[in-house]
């Protein structure tokens, strides 16, 4: 009886557009792919704490979180107005782990600056051109770098300190370093964690976001927001995981894999944007197959 009024909730929420279509979160499919009342249960429980953001919201809040990097700007260059978004300013990504891949998420939202906040073409560059741009300048430059989500940070971290481009073969750290470039970094929302080693890692760095996830919202955790510290309740949706896992080829490396069952870093988010789902989140909430129906396709990768 509770199942069924829980489907007809979320089928009601549809209705009323308080969820999205079904091919933009389908939660009917993915929900048969639990075939006993206990699993259905577990599922039915996690999907009332699973964070949908569609792209209104999207286009709302790279809005806000560009707005909030102007103040960080006024504050510390003195030259600084509302035109200079526009005029003052340059725009780019922080890049995925395969370089130059068009597929990266990071290209959307330079899209979105042009469409949606109208900044100029010619003020949004790839991370390529940043490294140029940045190296033949004789005074210190203003930066965002937007992103719709930051997990591990781990990317974020080799972007910073690792990769080398332009003549100069510098760092992002090292021209902040040499040139006191003011360059921020805006995703829409961070994982706490993530935060945490980006402000250990990335020197010069300055962090403006929207929401920030802490361990209350990692669905591993037994003390969350989703389990409350229902300890066996929680083991139920581990044993879940990994019965799935074992079933449908999803890779149990303890969070070491891009699709890992607990998510990548075991960070256990229940998280999707309207263009995909990140590798945050545990890989039976996206995973495809023959015997499995995803509840967000991952379209998109970082």
């Amino acid at each position: 009886m509770i199942l069924n009024e829980t489907k007809e909730r979320l089928e009601l929420f549809r209705e009323m557009q308080l969820l999205p279509i079904a091919k933009d979160l389908d939660f009917e499919n993915w929900l048969a792919n639990f075939t006993n009342d206990e699993d259905y249960e577990i599922a039915t429980h996690v999907l009332k704490f699973f964070i949908y953001l569609p792209d209104c919201m999207v286009n709302q809040l790279l809005r806000t979180v560009v707005g909030r990097c102007g103040y960080y700007f006024s504050n510390n260059d003195l030259t600084w107005t509302h035109d200079s978004f526009k005029t003052n300013c340059w725009y780019s990504f922080i890049q995925g782990e395969k370089k130059d891949d068009t597929t990266d998420s990071g290209y959307i939202f330079p899209r979105k600056l042009r469409d949606e906040l109208n900044i100029p073409a010619d003020r949004i560059v790839s991370f390529r051109q940043l490294y140029e741009m940045l190296e033949t300048s004789t005074t210190p430059q203003n930066v965002i770098l937007v992103d719709d989500f930051v997990g591990s940070g781990a990317q974020t971290d080799s972007a910073w300190n690792n990769h080398r481009f332009g003549h100069l073969d510098r760092t992002l750290y090292e021209h902040v370093a040499s040139f006191h470039h003011r360059i921020v970094y805006a995703p829409l929302i961070a994982n706490e964690i993530g935060l945490n080693r980006i402000a250990y890692k990335c020197s010069g760095l300055h962090m403006e976001y929207i929401y920030k996830l802490t361990q209350e919202y990692n669905l591993l955790n037994p003390n969350g927001l989703c389990w409350k510290g229902d300890n066996a309740k929680n083991a139920k949706f581990i044993d879940l995981l990994n019965r799935i896992a074992k079933a449908e080829g999803i890779p149990i490396q303890k969070g070491a894999h891009v699709n890992d069952m607990l998510g990548f870093g075991r960070q256990g988010l229940a998280l999707a944007f309207s263009h995909g789902i990140p590798d945050a989140c545990p890989a039976f909430f996206y995973w495809e197959t023959a015997t499995w129906k995803p509840l967000k396709k991952r379209s998109y990768h970082r």
